[in-house]
């Protein structure tokens, strides 16, 4: 029997960078018998549009679409993934065509819905990189063009290149957005909504921050997605670890738990239903979890529902106590 689903319209993705090969110990659904109970689970709960890139995981890109693929996902899933980004050059003509045609062969579709830059490529022209993703569209290879770790004169800078040109424009942009990450609200946004490009929010939770179970000392385990030997838990430990944000992470548990709440249900549902997010203009948020229970409780924070007044009162006390030292929303 279907689960009861929740009471929103921003749409809830699932984010697959814990996919692929078990060459990076950060993925932790690395075939069939460990993935598809966890697809089934999202499914059940009535979502079924998924999150994926060309670099994931991390320690084994590629890999994540390559099991996407093998479960056939594109029957029942909207898909969404990105173009190989973070080395020079990536996004020249070549390296745009590369990719896309590597995602779909991976993921065994013809198309995705949206595909991503999933970082500025600063050493290629901006008009090189949207003319190929233009052509790319124009030939049927995904839906909708989408930004992401952009800044927000680089999204107005893409628009206005796609306009003069002709080419399809972003409709879609990727960022982190959370309690402790909302310096996308002051300059992304207003540049979103003018251009109607909606957006997708990830680590909304900060990567599990508000769990009570990241310290400076607990998290180089092997497989920790904040182990500082990886390159994904070097860039976490860069953007979290000040004392401002711990200090911001240990009041929010303190007051979830005061009301009989978690941290990290907290976070989830500050992002979903008290952010700057909206239905109306397509947002959405991409919850990823390391395990089925994690899941399964990541969907049960989200069915709950609105946070209580006070409580919601203090995110954003605990939001100026970060301002100064917060993550950017851009690379």
């Amino acid at each position: 029997m279907p689960h009861k689903t929740a009471n929103h319209s921003v749409h809830i993705v699932l984010g697959t960078a814990g996919f692929g090969s078990a060459k990076d110990p950060q993925a932790k659904f690395n075939d069939a018998t460990s993935a598809t109970p966890l697809l089934d689970l999202f499914r059940s709960h009535g979502h079924t549009e998924l999150d994926t890139a060309r670099a994931y995981p991390v320690g084994a890109g590629g890999t994540a679409e390559e099991l996407l693929g093998r479960l056939e996902v594109g029957s029942w899933a909207t898909v969404n993934s990105k173009v190989k980004s973070w080395i020079p050059h990536a996004h020249r003509k070549e390296g745009i065509e590369k990719s896309v045609a590597d995602s779909l062969e991976a993921l065994n579709v013809d198309k995705v819905h949206i595909m991503f830059l999933h970082a500025p490529d600063r050493t290629t022209p901006f008009e090189e990189t949207c003319r190929a993703m233009d052509a790319a569209h124009r030939e049927g290879k995904f839906e909708r063009f989408g930004l992401s770790n952009f800044t927000a004169e680089e999204v107005d800078e893409v628009v206005a290149i796609c306009e003069k040109e002709g080419f399809v424009k972003p409709t879609a942009y990727q960022a982190k957005y959370s309690i402790i990450a909302r310096g996308s609200e002051e300059d992304l946004f207003p540049v979103l909504r003018k251009h109607g490009i909606s957006f997708h929010a990830y680590s909304p939770s900060a990567a599990g921050f508000f769990s009570g179970n990241v310290t400076r000392e607990s998290v180089n385990s092997s497989g920790s997605r904040w182990d500082s030997e990886t390159l994904l838990g070097k860039v976490y430990q860069g953007d979290y670890f000040k004392d401002e944000i711990f200090a911001a992470a240990t009041r929010v548990k303190k007051s979830a738990e005061a009301v009989g709440l978690t941290g990290h249900g907290v976070a989830l549902r500050w992002t979903l239903y008290h952010s700057l997010l909206r239905a109306e203009h397509g947002d959405a948020i991409i919850v990823g979890c390391s395990s089925l229970a994690q899941m399964e409780q990541n969907l049960e924070y989200i069915e709950q529902g609105p946070l209580p007044k006070n409580l919601v009162e203090e995110m954003g006390q605990v939001w100026e106590s970060v301002k100064a030292t917060a993550p950017s929303y851009h690379k």
